[in-house]
Order: C-alpha cells, then sequence, then structure tokens
C-alpha cells in the first residue's frame, strides 16, 4: 500500500512549492518521500527521505532499525481520514506548508514532517515521544537529500568553519572537491553547503538545536558522495548495528558532479523523563542566490 500525490502550493495561480510525495510499504521504508520539488519554479531536489532511523540504548534493549512505512502510520485529529496530513500554518508573518506522518513502533510514537517555508527555507524534522526500555537511549535519524539543483551535474559542496578565510567562497567557506565524512563542530559554527556552478543558488544545511553529536554507534554526521543509482537503497539502507555508508566513500570526485548529501541527527531521550515528552531533531535548509 501507499499514498501518494502532488502538490502546488499555496495555488496554481501563485506555485511558491511544486512537489511530488509518497509514504509507501516494504520495501521502500523511508517515511514521506519528497520528489521533483521546485522553488518559484526553480529545481531543488530531485529526491528527499528518511531511509534510516537507528535506535541505541544504554541497557540491555536493542539496538533497532525503526522503518517509517504505510502501515504503521494512523491517521491524526487533524487529518482523521488521512495517513498523509497536509495543511498550512503561519508563524512570524511567514506561511509554510507542511507534510506529515505520525507512525507507531512498539512503544514509539513517531510524527515525520517536512516543512516547506514561502522564504525557501525547508525543515525536515522527527519527532518521538514513548519508551521501549527503561534506560536512555537515542535516535539516530539519517536524512537523504539528492538536491539536483537547476539539474543534476554542475554541483559543488562547500563547508563553513569560522576560522577558515576567504578561499574565495566567502569567509569561512571552502569548497570539499571528493567524496567525505564530517562531524559537527559547535566551537566552529560549523555547517555545510551546495550550490549550482553556472547559477549560484543553491542550499546552506545548518544542523539543528538538538541535532546532538555522533558517537561510536552512529560515528558520522554529514556525508557528501557522487551519485550511484545503487546506493539508493530506499528503506533498506543499514541495519540496526550499522548506518552502512563508509563503503560508500570511495575518494570520487564531487567537484561539479550530481552530488548526495547525507546528514544524521541524533535525539537524546533520557529514561527518567517518561514516555510521554516529544523530542525532536533536524537541520534547518535555507536557501541563497538568486531564486
Amino acid at each position: 500500500m501507499a499514498v501518494n500525490g502532488s502538490i502546488i502550493w499555496p495555488s496554481a495561480a501563485n506555485p511558491v512549492w511544486k512537489l511530488n510525495y509518497r509514504l509507501a510499504d516494504a520495501p521502500d521504508e523511508e517515511g514521506i518521500v519528497i520528489r521533483e520539488a521546485f522553488y518559484k519554479g526553480k529545481k531543488a531536489f530531485y529526491k528527499a527521505s528518511m531511509p534510516s532511523l537507528r535506535v541505541q540504548y544504554d541497557g540491555n534493549c536493542g539496538p533497532y532499525k525503526d522503518p517509517l512505512h504505510f502501515n504503521n502510520a494512523l491517521p491524526t485529529s487533524r487529518c482523521p481520514n488521512n495517513k498523509v496530513c497536509i495543511y498550512s500554518y503561519q508563524s512570524g508573518g511567514l506561511w509554510a506548508l507542511c507534510i506529515q506522518s505520525y507512525h507507531t513502533i512498539g512503544s514509539y510514537r513517531l510524527t515525520h514532517r517536512w516543512v516547506f517555508w514561502e522564504n525557501g527555507v525547508i525543515m525536515p524534522r522527527l519527532y518521538s515521544a514513548g519508551l521501549q526500555c527503561p534506560y536512555n537511549h537515542r535516535h539516530h535519524a539519517y536524512w537523504r537529500f539528492d538536491f539536483d539543483l537547476d539539474g543534476a551535474s554542475n554541483d559543488l559542496a562547500l563547508e563553513y568553519n569560522n576560522y577558515t578565510s576567504d578561499l574565495g567562497w566567502g569567509r569561512g567557506w571552502h569548497p570539499k572537491t571528493s567524496e567525505w565524512k564530517r562531524l559537527k563542530n559547535l566551537s566552529s559554527d560549523r555547517r555545510w553547503a551546495i550550490l549550482d556552478k553556472a547559477t549560484g543558488r543553491g542550499f546552506q544545511i545548518v544542523p539543528g538545536h538538538h541535532d546532538g553529536q555522533s558517537d561510536g554507534f552512529s560515528n558520522g554526521d554529514f556525508w557528501v558522495m557522487k551519485y550511484s543509482g545503487s546506493e539508493d537503497k530506499n528503506g533498506r539502507q543499514g541495519s540496526a548495528w550499522s548506518d552502512d555508508l563508509q563503503p560508500y566513500l570511495n575518494g570520487e570526485n564531487v567537484d561539479g558532479k550530481d552530488i548526495v548529501l547525507w546528514y544524521c541527527g541524533h535525539l537524546s531521550h533520557e529514561a527518567h523523563g517518561g514516555g510521554d515528552e516529544w523530542h525532536h531533531v533536524g537541520p534547518d535548509l535555507y536557501p541563497f542566490g538568486n531564486w
């Protein structure tokens, strides 16, 4: 089973966002998948999804890999007749398009949400509540972003650190020209970006305030890879014990190529807080250039 559709928002007469969405069942267990997303008529995503969600407990429990799919999704009071809930809301003087699904897995309650703002900001989010076992644990949420800015090729990935001089991309920014994995660094305000080299349009990827740090169980925060169709495994990416992303890093050149970005947020849940409190994780994606 699956539910899918197309959205032109806020209206066909004023199309700020145009995109397709899909929530499928096994083996495509990657939550709500966004495809062919355009902002103000210009290509942003080819595909964006959350192919892996791993759970790590401090005690004798798990680990788990929790698939988000059609069969474990439930309607909510906001959208009692649909497993994918689509609505608009206003905050801070701006309107946003929200696409979300609610899932139950064991004792977990999970909401997978995409928020597309009228100013081009994108907020992918995972919200979680519930305790499967009475131990502290962390949910490691992996998003996969295949941007395809103004087409599949000619993209460039960059990293920002506040100690980097101006190397031609603005103070703090430097390009990454081969596949690599990076960790967050709060002291250097580390963030990342992807742009189309011809148009200069792109997005910054800024870690969320609750996105945590990598550890021995989930040992990466951000990956840049050259696109390969065989590496898009949908919800079959990795296992409870490993994200299995390291084999994809083989030093390929990504300067001016079709680039795929992976981002991981590490959501901490303290057992003493109980199972009713909701926690969330996810990066903010900020557009730049002439959209």
